[in-house]
């Protein structure tokens, strides 16, 4: 991974609509030098696809809150797909040690937050959860 690969994915991450345009620029190269590398990172497995980011409550006074899960037995993927319906959760991430989950939630009032973690709270396979709310961001 050459330094060019690394500013082109820093970009893309930033947002992954860009134009080629705007990156070859950015980067100092050509469109085909561009367009080439985001191909080869594609079919290398580095760049595995692209996803829609919705709009965060955070930024209208939404409360944000992490929560950790332990799942019962073989029952993650099961989980997963019950969380990916819940309105506000923003984020899931399979984690190791304790905990089987991580999710990111933003809601838009304490009341709305504490509905989500009672919904998320009755999924049968989960044996345990802990919440912690975000009182300041300092990065």
């Amino acid at each position: 991974m050459d330094e060019t690969n690394q500013k082109l994915l820093s970009l893309l991450r930033e947002n992954a609509r860009y134009s080629i345009a705007f990156l070859a620029k950015k980067l100092k190269v050509s469109r085909a030098t561009v367009a080439n590398r985001i191909a080869r990172l594609e079919k290398e497995g580095i760049i595995l696809g692209y996803r829609v980011e919705l709009h965060s409550t955070e930024e209208s006074n939404g409360i944000k809150a992490w929560t950790t899960i332990i799942v019962d037995g073989g029952a993650t993927a099961e989980v997963i797909q019950i969380l990916r319906g819940e309105p506000c959760i923003n984020a899931i991430y399979d984690t190791n040690g304790r905990w089987d989950i991580l999710i990111e939630l933003i809601a838009p009032s304490l009341e709305e937050l504490g509905q989500a973690l009672e919904r998320i709270r009755s999924i049968k396979a989960i044996t345990s959860s802990e919440t912690y709310i975000h009182l300041k961001r300092y990065v």
